[in-house]
């Protein structure tokens, strides 16, 4: 699963079905200067999909509910831009509090508060100094990649807009391609017999 930090920091609760193993990515938290933290929409409508649920991170994401379980908190929904409005939410991801007392001083987390609780966890789980969230959504697409998946199917993971994106940014993974199609010519064609049809004619 791989999606922006903004869109990780909108999920609720609701939206992840762990029985089919998927979630729902409808919004997103935006943070701009000069207000608090609110949902919107995100940015294009192809970043408005249902992402597949890995089995690793769907154990890792209950074991995260488990620990801390989602509390409603306080916030401006604007994902209708003609009726914005203040509603609670059950966001997964919150900043404050701890396992055993979560119910007071919990905000989202947006970019600014961010490294405060990504750093140890990075550091907890053996992630190299200078990765960020951003850096795993790049190893998630060239590990689809470097285990044969295609333009379009890594694309559509990526909630990218068209494959060209997905080219443009990924290219460079694809190093291997030429060679992969004689493999998979050769495979298929590999035992020619030794009359073919041009002969034959």
């Amino acid at each position: 699963m791989a999606v922006k930090r903004s869109r990780a920091m909108g999920l609720e609760l609701d939206a992840i079905d762990f029985q089919r193993r998927e979630v729902d990515i409808s919004q997103q938290l935006k943070a701009v200067s000069g207000r608090k933290p609110y949902l919107a929409l995100p940015k294009t409508k192809t970043s408005m999909r249902t992402v597949e649920l890995p089995e690793v991170t769907a154990v890792a994401l209950a074991r995260h509910i488990e620990q801390y379980p989602p509390v409603e908190v306080e916030i401006v929904d604007e994902t209708d831009p003609r009726r914005p409005r203040t509603r609670m939410a059950k966001l997964v991801f919150l900043w404050g509090g701890n396992a055993g007392a979560r119910t007071k001083n919990l905000t989202p987390i947006y970019r600014s508060s961010w490294s405060r609780p990504w750093k140890p966890a990075a550091r907890a789980a053996g992630v190299p100094e200078g990765v960020g969230l951003h850096c795993l959504r790049h190893y998630f697409a060239t590990l689809l990649i470097h285990q044969g998946a295609s333009v379009k199917t890594v694309q559509l993971a990526l909630g990218h807009a068209n494959p060209m994106i997905t080219l443009n940014e990924y290219v460079g993974e694809w190093p291997e391609a030429y060679e992969r199609t004689r493999s998979i010519v050769d495979s298929a064609l590999g035992h020619v017999p030794r009359l073919c049809p041009a002969q034959v004619l």
